[in-house]
């Protein structure tokens, strides 16, 4: 592909983003430098890396956070379970009975709050973990070349990143270029 009909391509694309973000093409030359890249090819390979390390990634710690879900359901039906046979016992002495439900019915609630602490405590790792996932892409990228690439984490630059992305892999998928990964080098 040569290079005024990638930056035709890029221009169509541009028209399909906010005038905030059109304005930071304008302003910048970003066209030009992204098609003097593209042409060069080899951040085809980078971004299909990239994009195959964030999805093991993303596979993983929604691996971990589904047993981290089982467990809790698990440990769950075994303290419903508990409960019930504990409550079976007691059923012919009303007055222990009622102490016993009161007393399942708070350890239930501490579960339910020690569970929902612990699955935010998870979550906010998961966050964590995905922004420095980003960090390490946008560095990556920033070391390739890749113009507005740099580590941050502003809105309207990590758009601006994520539009030059998808630039650089609808060009890709156009060009029919099959990535190389690192492991068939």
């Amino acid at each position: 592909m040569n290079r005024e009909k990638l930056l035709e391509q890029l221009q169509i694309m541009i028209t399909e983003l906010p005038p905030k973000l059109q304005e930071c093409f304008e302003k910048d030359n970003i066209s030009d430098q992204l098609v003097t890249l593209l042409l060069d090819g080899n951040i085809f390979n980078i971004v299909n890396n990239l994009q195959e390390s964030q999805a093991r990634t993303e596979k993983n710690l929604s691996n971990e956070r589904q047993k981290l879900i089982k467990k809790v359901k698990d440990q769950e039906a075994d303290l419903i379970r508990k409960h019930s046979e504990d409550e079976a016992r007691c059923a012919d002495r009303p007055q222990h009975l009622n102490l016993l439900q009161a007393a399942n019915k708070r350890e239930f609630e501490a579960f339910l709050k020690r569970v929902a602490d612990e699955q935010q405590r998870f979550d906010m790792s998961i966050v964590l973990d995905l922004d420095q996932k980003m960090l390490e892409q946008q560095t990556r990228l920033e070391k390739a070349g890749v113009p507005c690439m740099h580590a941050t984490n502003k809105p309207l630059d990590v758009r601006l990143q994520m539009f030059i992305i998808e630039f650089i892999q609808r060009i890709a998928k156009q060009q029919h270029i099959s990535p190389v990964t690192e492991n068939s080098i």
